[in-house]
């Protein structure tokens, strides 16, 4: 534990983009950062830490922001035991601080206000209403499973979609936007994100708070880590700028980048098969080995009972409701090349085609202004609202991940007023046109790759 020594820093001796690597290769160097003008050494905290490995995306950085977002006010009191220091008077003011005040005055007021209070009729029919698409698709398939292929195909469709709709369920309960009491978010995240959908809570939480922490944070957020399948970037590809031109894997890489745009349906297919694998392999005793040893997640044995229960209803739907073989492979590759193909459109309208920030560029941003330059609204209407799954208000949604989907319509038009205020770029777009956006992006970096010589 950290022993206060109410030591005075400056900025600069805490701000920096290479301090945790430099830390990690030094057992005994501190790992700093800047939380409301205080500094804390929270290295002995990270094996503790309930997000795992997500703290460390904002060592060397200012996380104050980020942590007033994610974290109960009893989080304080934790914090206070690694304090080391202040931030000189002097050299408290940072960029863009009298934007980020307002948006914290927003949030204060959006409190007040009770938009941070779900509705718990609401969440009951959009729990009802997906758990009824799974409930037809299972009736069509166990009628007619074994005599019609078309049945099977719509049956493993339905199933599709209602794995999508899982995940924005899921994604709102490990949010906390419908429970104050943690314990409830969790136990219906793995119900709706295990046994139904197939994907680990833990591995869903330490990823996905990981981008919020970095959003579209080159080198950071594991959303746009996706090279040499998917590149986003220019920065994405001196990747293997130093491998030999003959060596196969920058030949595969190379030839990738350069055709992205026509596989990006075809690998979106096998999107949702991976993310279950992934989940599968973190949940494993070793699955976490690529992390710090401080910093790996707790895995509970109720949590990888929810993916055994996922397999084993998934699996039995079809052999003992279709039997042959063919018709199995069939309604297996639909329903998850349905799912994933819903699922991933969504994430990339979400940040695709936005800026990606290099590491030098985000720890002189401020929290929100990077939330908001890094994310897409899709214009508002009853599908959209419905098939994102509220994800649409994706800037609303991370600058108040805790507020309920239900509430995003009520605070947008602050939002956009004060990002229009401060100068702060506020895209919306509509879903045929955001998507369009993606392909350009995609292209873009290709043409990139091709001008340049050298590809992911």
């Amino acid at each position: 534990m950290a022993t206060p020594s109410n030591k005075t820093f400056t900025r600069a001796e805490i701000l920096n983009v290479n301090a945790l690597t430099e830390a990690k290769n030094d057992a005994e160097a501190p790992f700093l950062m800047i939380i409301d003008n205080k500094v804390y050494d929270v290295r002995e905290f990270v094996p503790d830490h309930p997000g795992g490995s997500v703290i460390l995306t904002h060592v060397g950085k200012d996380g104050t922001d980020v942590f007033e977002t994610f974290h109960p006010e009893a989080a304080w009191e934790t914090l206070a035991n690694f304090y080391v220091g202040d931030i000189a008077e002097s050299d408290r003011a940072i960029k863009n601080d009298d934007f980020a005040a307002e948006v914290r005055k927003l949030r204060t007021l959006f409190q007040s206000l009770g938009y941070y209070d779900s509705s718990k009729a609401y969440y009951a029919f959009k729990v009802t209403f997906n758990l009824s698409i799974w409930a037809l698709s299972t009736f069509i398939v166990a009628k007619w499973g074994q005599t019609s292929t078309l049945a099977n195909v719509i049956s493993a469709s339905l199933l599709g979609v209602f794995w999508q709709q899982c995940g924005w369920l899921a994604h709102d309960f490990l949010h906390h936007q419908v429970f104050q009491d943690r314990f409830w978010g969790d136990l219906f995240g793995a119900f709706l994100g295990g046994v139904c959908q197939g994907f680990s809570s833990s591995w869903w939480k330490d990823k996905h708070n990981t981008h919020h922490a970095a959003p579209n944070v080159h080198g950071e957020d594991p959303d746009i880590d996706t090279h040499p399948l998917l590149t986003w970037s220019e920065h994405a590809l001196e990747i293997f700028a130093d491998v030999p031109d003959e060596e196969l894997t920058r030949m595969w890489s190379r030839f990738m980048v350069l055709n992205q745009t026509w596989f990006y349906f075809p690998i979106l297919s096998f999107a949702r098969l991976s993310w279950c694998l992934q989940s599968i392999l973190f949940v494993m005793p070793n699955g976490q080995a690529h992390k710090p040893s401080g910093a790996r997640v707790p895995i509970s044995l109720v949590e990888q009972l929810s993916l055994a229960m996922h397999w084993t209803w998934y699996f039995a739907t079809m052999f003992l409701f279709i039997k042959d073989p063919i018709n199995i492979v069939v309604y297996f590759l639909v329903s998850q090349a349905v799912c994933g193909n819903l699922l991933a459109l969504v994430f990339s309208l979400n940040h695709n085609g936005m800026p990606v920030i290099s590491r030098e560029e985000a720890v002189s941003m401020d929290f929100f202004t990077k939330q908001i330059i890094t994310g897409r609204d899709v214009h508002p209407g009853l599908f959209a609202n419905w098939f994102t799954g509220g994800l649409n208000f994706q800037i609303e949604h991370h600058l108040f991940p805790s507020m309920p989907r239900h509430s995003f319509s009520k605070i947008q038009p602050a939002v956009e007023s004060l990002c229009k205020k401060y100068g702060v770029t506020y895209h919306t777009t509509g879903m045929i046109d955001g998507t369009a956006e993606v392909f350009a992006r995609l292209n873009a970096v290709s043409n990139a790759a091709a001008k340049l010589g050298k590809a992911q």
